[in-house]
């Protein structure tokens, strides 16, 4: 596709690009023929009657009045526009209507991201890169600084609409490529442009979650409670809603688990010791940890229900704690023993196999306890 001519701008406040010249009609004597340039373009697939445009900028005028307002308009637009180095042109008159010349290659930011937007819903694939352009290219709302036109009304909230549907498609790529910090950068910028939209707050939570922020994402699902419930007087859906308990969830468990082993231990060496609530606790957030980081632990089950002796099995359960690290973690029920052994494999796990063997004879246990181990990665 050859260049264009010209190159307009309208995501945000309005400039013209010709050749090495830029424009934004910042300096003309008349901020309305600077308007008129903006309607015509936004139209600039017809011709526009005298009639319409009268009808929009001079609304109080009767039409002959009107008629002479705009031609006066219309000489100061072409007058600005060749004071400026453009060609004056580029805007035609015939027959009692204008319209943008079609004899000039016209590129707007407007047509070429509507364009972009429409595709991706349609299922076209585009890499991050081009995704995160697509975002940069829309410096604010479609012609800004008319937000009170009527006028730009239509175009403005689907060109928003638009925006708020890339940054749906960019941050959800950004997630998959566990680019949590940006996912959640992006996601701040759609939020603040819709309140509203609970997706945004879905993925917003998680990426917060994987970056270790678990306050933020509670703070930030109240925040979306608070203002679904003050503006539109409904709940957080489902998904959204199962999202939040899972967090409060696991921060309740992390809190509870630190409470643990800030206590006193119940013993002065070895595993950490604790119940079988607990332990499945540190067994759960232990099994995240592993496979985020792609590692492994061992999980080790004891039975000593059917072994027969005398020994006081808590105190059994004492003695294996102690041939254990302080980094692992031990609990029984029912006669069993579990413990974690963390960031150990099941080569690196035979150290501790032999000095259960060592601890069975001290104890002159008649046979040796059942055994599971597992490697859990």
């Amino acid at each position: 596709m050859s260049e264009a001519d010209f190159k307009f701008y309208g995501l945000g406040s309005f400039y013209c690009e010709y050749k090495d010249k830029k424009i934004d009609g910042s300096d003309w004597v008349s901020k309305r023929a600077l308007y008129i340039l903006m309607y015509l373009l936004q139209e600039r697939q017809r011709r526009i009657s005298v009639e319409e445009i009268v009808d929009i900028f001079w609304p109080e005028s009767d039409l002959e009045d009107g008629k002479n307002k705009l031609y006066n308009t219309i000489y100061l637009l072409r007058t600005s526009l060749k004071k400026g180095g453009l060609p004056k042109d580029i805007v035609e008159s015939l027959n009692g209507a204008y319209n943008i010349n079609h004899k000039y290659k016209i590129w707007t930011d407007w047509d070429y991201f509507e364009r972009k937007i429409n595709n991706l819903m349609l299922g076209k694939e585009y890499p991050v890169q081009e995704l995160q352009s697509l975002f940069e290219m829309y410096r604010g709302d479609y012609f800004s600084t008319l937000k009170y036109e009527g006028w730009t009304e239509l175009n403005r909230e689907k060109m928003r609409e638009y925006f708020l549907i890339l940054i749906e498609k960019l941050t959800e790529k950004l997630y998959s490529n566990e680019s949590y910090r940006d996912t959640v950068n992006y996601l701040h910028k759609g939020i603040e442009y819709d309140p509203y939209r609970e997706n945004f707050y879905l993925i917003y939570i998680k990426a917060l979650v994987k970056l270790g922020r678990i306050a933020e994402a509670i703070n930030s699902y109240k925040k979306c409670e608070r203002i679904l419930k003050e503006e539109l007087n409904v709940p957080p859906g489902q998904e959204l809603k199962s999202e939040y308990q899972r967090i409060k969830m696991s921060r309740e468990i992390t809190e509870k688990v630190q409470q643990n082993f800030n206590a006193k231990p119940v013993i002065e060496r070895g595993a950490m010791f604790c119940d079988l609530d607990v332990f499945q606790k540190i067994y759960e957030l232990e099994l995240r940890h592993v496979k985020r980081l792609n590692k492994e632990f061992v999980l080790l089950t004891i039975d000593f229900s059917e072994i027969g002796s005398e020994i006081n099995f808590e105190e059994l359960i004492h003695k294996i704690a102690s041939t254990l690290r302080t980094e692992d973690v031990i609990c029984y029920c029912s006669q069993k023993v579990y413990i974690i052994l963390k960031e150990m494999d099941l080569v690196n796990s035979g150290l501790v196999m032999q000095r259960f063997n060592n601890l069975y004879k001290e104890l002159n246990l008649t046979k040796k306890p059942p055994l599971d181990i597992k490697e859990i990665n």
